[in-house]
């Protein structure tokens, strides 16, 4: 056990070596010997022992690479409490865990402060932070501009705190008359347990579904059938029409956009201007082509138009995306996707990493295109995310739908139940 005064750091994307087990996660870097050898036995029990400490059951033997998320941010949470840090940060500690999970991760992050451990949360849900903190710093553009304590505040003054002034209403939802839009039929896909199985429902226009569910339970397989980026069994189709699979510029073409759940990774080429990335997956059709090239005048018109209604900040439609700060990223997929009246919307973590201002403002937009007739299927992990902007509901576990809500019969407390596999 390393000397107390050190820092424990727990990743929002967890640091952990998936091949090995999970008691060798726990003391890989301080290995117990017994002579020259490892000493398995001495390590084993160790992680027995701070399971039973901490409250975080574990199977030691279990192979990492085949832990639900939840149980896998349990064995981070080991690994640093096996080095007795006098200070845990925890990076967006509940951001893929279900309700339950959340509550017994805060359970044990009580009893660390009781102990006298110094624990550190950064996280963007603030109703967590009024339920579960002491005190409270709130930082916008990098510099602190404000502290409270917790007991003394609420959410909403943190919130305009974070902004600089009054959090944004979301948009008002309309009364729509839904119309047929997308429809799967029994479609499976991608590898193993993070699989799609057999998943059949409909998104009509004019609607929005959500998709609830702790992450790695399909739903990026789901996500990957439907914009044609996988091989996947059964039948996707648009207005009655099947689509053929693995072909995303023909379902770009036929109207299915997508806002991806990395914008970094999936969605922009961060080297490149506003205008070359809103250009990006229409620069062959109308009214961005002209000719044998893209229309720069008319790519530039629709990234001033994009900057203007979602509120871009940006110094210049030629500033590199890299420049810009998550949040104004974001907006710019955003506005891409919804941009040429897209018939189906795929939106995947649309607000993760971002804050609760620009959060609202995306989510508003979302609503907006609903209002206007698009159909659209909402994937997040954030539970009241979710149930805030959701005509009805689908809940998914290891791949497959195991519940569907509408709106007027949302029962929360079921919905988490079944995010972590209760029957």
């Amino acid at each position: 056990m390393l000397a107390r005064g050190n820092v424990g750091l727990v990743h929002q994307h967890f640091e952990l070596v998936d091949r090995l087990r999970v008691w060798e996660n726990v003391v890989l870097g301080r290995e117990p010997k017994r002579g020259p050898q490892l000493d398995r036995a001495a390590a084993r029990a160790e992680v027995e022992r701070l399971s039973h400490e901490y409250g975080l059951a574990v199977d030691p033997e279990a192979a990492v690479e085949s832990l639900p998320v939840g149980i896998a941010q349990r064995v981070e949470l080991l690994r640093e409490l096996a080095r007795d840090p006098a200070v845990l940060i925890l990076d967006e500690p509940t951001a893929v865990l279900a309700p339950t999970e959340i509550d017994a991760l805060f359970a044990t992050v009580r009893a660390l402060a009781a102990r006298g451990t110094a624990v550190l949360i950064i996280t963007h849900k603030l109703q967590e932070v009024v339920a579960h903190t002491s005190r409270v710093t709130v930082m916008r553009a990098g510099s602190v501009v404000a502290r409270f304590d917790t007991e003394k505040t609420d959410v909403d003054q943190i919130a305009r705190a974070m902004v600089g002034g009054e959090l944004p209403a979301l948009a008002a939802r309309l009364e729509t008359v839904p119309k047929p839009a997308l429809a799967l039929r029994g479609v499976s896909g991608g590898e193993n347990s993070l699989a799609v199985r057999d998943a059949s429902f409909e998104v009509r226009g004019g609607e929005i579904v959500g998709v609830a569910g702790v992450e790695g339970n399909g739903q990026s397989a789901l996500a990957d059938a439907i914009a044609g980026v996988i091989p996947y069994s059964g039948a996707i189709e648009l207005e009655g029409m099947a689509l053929a699979a693995e072909n995303p510029a023909d379902r770009i073409a036929l109207g299915i956009r997508a806002i991806p759940q990395d914008r970094r990774r999936e969605a922009l080429v961060l080297p490149w201007s506003i205008v070359e990335n809103v250009a990006l997956g229409d620069q062959r059709r109308p009214p961005l082509r002209k000719g044998a090239t893209i229309d720069r005048k008319a790519a530039r018109n629709l990234a001033d138009r994009i900057v203007q209604r979602f509120d871009v900040r940006t110094p210049s439609l030629d500033a590199s995306v890299d420049s810009l700060s998550g949040g104004n990223q974001q907006k710019v997929v955003v506005g891409r996707a919804l941009s040429n009246d897209p018939k189906f919307l795929l939106v995947y973590q649309p607000t993760r990493g971002i804050d609760v201002g620009a959060a609202a403002l995306v989510q508003s937009r979302l609503i907006e295109a609903r209002n206007a007739g698009v159909a659209v299927l909402l994937i997040s992990f954030e539970l009241d995310e979710i149930l805030a902007l959701s005509d009805r509901v689908i809940v998914m576990f290891r791949g497959a739908i195991v519940g569907t809500f509408e709106r007027g019969a949302i029962d929360r407390a079921r919905i988490g139940a079944l995010m972590a596999g209760a029957a």
